[in-house]
């Protein structure tokens, strides 16, 4: 057998093995009766181009957009559902009235200071792309998830029985964006301070398949949004790799299906960094790119991606629509961006291709 071979057996075993890892640590936890949520009780897929910020003026067939903010603005105290978040959320909800919402309340290093200090304190790490600095919670302890679960039944009390707020995004487990599978890249140091600290791939497992829980519990009618990544950069201290970091997409495909299987379309998975050269075709993912894209291909509504941002976009030779083609041909329900170029017709036209990807059942 050759080495290739050899180390393609090796993985596919691994792969096995972590499969029935997480079957037997979720099973206990396991709802009476997982919901596929096939009783129509769920609100509307998300469908369409989505703005990350203010609607573009004359773009007026854009009709999907992202509201929240900082979790400090949220929850500035353990408790004091107070400041400018919800003041901003209901602003939106009133002054776009034909407007449908993602809310994206982030944690990590967005997390208030109060919840940046349970379970211990908090943890300084680099951001693997931008390098961002932060110290960011122990999101995998029982103190910051039962904060975190506090926080959903606050969002859920207000905003589970507006027909407008589609999906809430999981940021329950996540580090410098909303974005749980990234941590801090191959950085040495940060990846020490968090295997220090208590992460590992046990508590990193745990912590996401805990924090989907949560909102399943807390939302009867409003889906849960979850950020993919091109591969889960698992933390196993400076005995496992050099950079103390061992990326797998195979492992983390495998909690997405097991999520998938259990969630059913209450799951929304998405992307949040596809660019005018990533995607899936023929098959196969395109030169250079990760697997992931054509899993997302593969994977049944509902589902979408953000796109790279525009200087990002701009500096590899790409505008927005390049990569919102890849969207589309991925079979995507929606594509979130800050603006969607100069053309209001041409956006208009993948708004609508993007919707006949997802059509709601009758």
């Amino acid at each position: 057998m050759s080495a290739a071979a050899r180390r393609g057996l090796l993985e596919a075993l691994a792969v096995v093995l972590w499969l029935a890892l997480i079957s037997g640590c979720t099973a206990a936890r396991e709802p009476a009766g997982a919901p596929t949520r096939s009783d129509g009780t769920l609100k509307p897929m998300g469908a369409g181009l989505y703005f990350t910020g203010e609607p573009q003026p004359g773009f007026d067939a854009i009709d999907h957009s992202v509201v929240g903010g900082a979790w400090a603005d949220f929850e500035p105290l353990p408790g004091e559902f107070s400041g400018p978040g919800w003041d901003r959320v209901d602003a939106a909800l009133r002054e776009r009235p034909d407007h449908a919402f993602r809310l994206r309340i982030l944690a990590g290093r967005m997390a208030p200071e109060w919840a940046t200090e349970l379970g211990g304190g908090c943890v300084e790490i680099e951001a693997p792309s931008s390098q961002i600095a932060a110290c960011v919670p122990r999101f995998w302890t029982d103190e910051f998830l039962a904060a975190y679960e506090r926080l959903m039944a606050e969002v859920a009390r207000r905003y589970d029985d507006d027909p407008r707020i589609l999906d809430v995004v999981n940021s329950a487990c996540t580090t410098t964006w909303a974005e749980p599978f990234i941590r801090s890249g191959h950085n040495p140091a940060a990846n020490k301070a968090l295997w220090d600290a208590g992460l590992n791939p046990e508590s990193d497992q745990a912590c996401l398949e805990r924090s989907v829980e949560i909102m399943d519990a807390a939302f009867t009618s409003t889906r849960i949004s979850l950020a993919t990544h091109g591969v889960w950069q698992l933390v196993v201290g400076p005995d496992g790799a050099p950079s103390g970091m061992q990326p797998s997409w195979a492992k983390q495909r495998a909690l997405l299906e097991q999520l998938r299987s259990r969630y059913g379309a209450k799951l929304v998975l998405q992307n949040n960094g596809l660019g005018g050269d990533e995607g899936c075709s023929d098959g196969g993912p395109l030169a250079g790119t990760s697997p992931m894209w054509c899993w997302m291909a593969s994977l049944p509504p509902p589902k979408g991606f953000q796109t790279e941002g525009g200087l990002k976009l701009r500096a590899r030779g790409f505008v927005v629509h390049d990569a919102v083609r890849r969207a589309v041909d991925m079979g995507a329900c929606f594509v979130e961006h800050d603006e969607f170029g100069d053309d209001p017709a041409a956006a208009a036209e993948f708004d609508l291709q993007l919707k006949a990807n997802c059509p709601e059942p009758p």
